[in-house]
């Protein structure tokens, strides 16, 4: 999930929570979108720039690294940790639950990208929409999303080899006239 997403909801999710979070709000809501940073530590230690829209850049290519350098706070552990040092810091708790905000948004986002993903894969034959290529390597690519917050409907989707799925990103995302 983007995090522009990811701050929208958050947001939305302390607007409704305001009165039972208290003065942990604010916590809330940096637990729910500043668990991101361990992409760009990751990033910043890779790359030797610490630049954010570079580090945005890179996470939106065709096949980001996705490993536990790269997810480090995305792990259920992380926020399992700040709960157990909430016993002693009460302050840390709505941070706590603010990561699991943001763990929870992103396996639901999976679940049902992965299933759009699966019904654009069988409408396109498993074949690339753009060369026409059947491969182990076509997936797929999101050719059109809202500004704001995910769609998750497979006319979306576009059936990409993995050189025109790069291209496509290269180029902005709109490479290619699929019908």
């Amino acid at each position: 999930m983007r995090v522009r997403d990811h701050i929208a909801l958050s947001a939305t999710s302390v607007a409704l929570l305001h009165r039972s979070l208290d003065r942990g709000a604010l916590g809330f809501w940096a637990g729910s979108v500043l668990v991101d940073v361990d992409h760009y530590v990751w990033f910043g230690v890779r790359e030797g720039r610490w630049n954010p829209l570079a580090a945005m850049r890179f996470f939106n290519k065709a096949h980001p690294p996705q490993h536990a350098a790269t997810r480090a706070l995305h792990t259920p552990l992380a926020p399992l940790a700040l709960v157990l040092l909430g016993v002693r810091r009460p302050t840390l708790l709505p941070i706590a639950l603010g990561m699991v905000l943001h763990l929870a948004l992103d396996a639901g986002h999976e679940a049902r990208m992965g299933e759009a993903r699966a019904v654009a894969l069988r409408r396109d034959a498993f074949a690339c929409r753009a060369c026409g290529t059947r491969s182990a390597d076509v997936s797929t690519h999101l050719r059109q999303q809202p500004w704001l917050l995910p769609s998750y409907k497979p006319q979306n989707l576009v059936s990409l080899c993995g050189p025109c799925h790069e291209t496509a990103h290269a180029q902005g995302g709109r490479a290619g006239s699929w019908s």
